[in-house]
């Protein structure tokens, strides 16, 4: 993900054009392999085990080499071998734009040092972060005004952050919006998580432009999406609804219980939130963006 933050940060520097930015996203998104390829392409894992793995992963907060070796399906030295042979995305960012010749090997040096300015970021910090640390990234670079020390809310968006690179896209960055603004939502998905007793409820959402949302279906489901249904609003419940019960089961492991309300797909005019906006945020790809909203889960917990 920092990737397009770094891109992001290139392009309002004035280094780089839309088009040039979003040519060489392309080409270095080919070049980064998913761990579960590269298992079967060195003949460490099979196709089924990769596919078990998927699907633990759909139930459980774990990267897929943790999931793996703990199935010992691969052994942490391998792990660490494949996370090596896959490059840092903006490594290779970088390395299209020189190839490229729109920027020099200087010139990319000299913007990761200012973006690290830019952002008051430690050497520990910009480490962790092109390691994949989602947690430094939301402190550091998205939530401002000190969201991130609320758990509630950067827990929340740190693993809606997590599903949406596992089962939805790795090309994507995330920006907050002001709760106040106005949206403009076609299609919104909405669920509600409850306490037990059912005394406090707060909903959580996804909402887009209809274009938006089909190219949102189309990927979670790995098939083409092309028009208003049933499958584009199964796809879109279906992803809420996981990416909720994967959080409630972190915070069972905290001790906390909570419950889920079924998920319901409505269009966006119809959408008024049963309590106050806590935050937006909103998810650009290059092709869709789609909005976050959520209540104030802290008082849940």
């Amino acid at each position: 993900m920092f990737a397009q933050y770094f891109g992001q940060y290139l392009l309002n520097q004035g280094l780089l054009s839309a088009s040039e930015l979003k040519q060489a996203i392309s080409i270095q998104k080919l070049t980064r392999v998913k761990l579960g390829v590269l298992a079967i392409n060195y003949g460490y894992m099979s196709a089924a085990q990769v596919e078990t793995v998927h699907q633990i992963q759909m139930k459980l907060d774990k990267k897929f080499g943790e999931i793996a070796t703990e199935l010992s399906f691969l052994s942490e030295e391998i792990v660490s071998s494949l996370l090596d042979s896959q490059q840092n995305a903006h490594l290779a960012l970088g390395q299209v734009l020189i190839d490229q010749g729109i920027m020099t090997y200087e010139g990319f040096a000299d913007a990761l040092e200012q973006y690290k300015k830019a952002y008051s970021l430690t050497d520990d910090q910009f480490d962790s972060i092109i390691k994949g640390s989602m947690e430094t990234l939301l402190e550091t670079v998205l939530l401002k005004g000190g969201l991130y020390k609320d758990p509630a809310i950067s827990d929340y968006i740190g693993l809606f952050a997590k599903n949406l690179i596992r089962f939805i896209d790795s090309d994507i960055r995330l920006e907050l919006s002001e709760p106040g603004d106005s949206m403009a939502l076609d299609w919104v998905t909405e669920q509600h998580i409850l306490t037990p007793n059912r005394d406090i409820s707060r909903f959580t959402a996804i909402g887009g432009s209809e274009s938006s949302i089909l190219l949102f279906a189309s990927k979670y489901a790995q098939e083409t999406v092309d028009e208003p249904g049933d499958m584009m609003e199964a796809c879109i419940g279906e992803f809420l609804n996981l990416h909720n019960g994967i959080y409630l089961v972190n915070l069972s492991n905290q001790n906390v219980e909570l419950d889920l309300e079924p998920q319901i797909v409505i269009r966006g005019a119809a959408f008024l939130p049963a309590s106050p906006v806590k935050v937006r945020v909103q998810v650009i790809a290059p092709d869709w963006s789609v909005t976050l909203i959520i209540g104030d889960l802290s008082e849940l917990l």
